[in-house]
């Protein structure tokens, strides 16, 4: 299905949900916050929370360092 992932266009094969894309993404979950058309879902939520074709998710990875 086709998403825009952070204005980008992503094609997902997988199993369309969030958990599956923040997966297929490489994305290191516990350091990760993410919306799905400007509505916060909450970790807890990741496995059950399913995508449709044209949504629009934007995922924030926080990296520390100092």
């Amino acid at each position: 299905m086709r998403l825009t992932v952070n204005g980008e266009t992503h094609e997902h094969r997988g199993a369309g949900t969030v958990e599956a894309l923040l997966g297929e993404l490489g994305a290191n979950q516990a350091h990760t916050a993410l919306m799905v058309n400007g509505n916060v879902v909450p970790s807890n939520d990741w496995k059950t929370t399913t995508l449709n074709e044209n949504d629009e998710v934007e995922m924030l990875v926080f990296v520390g360092g100092g």
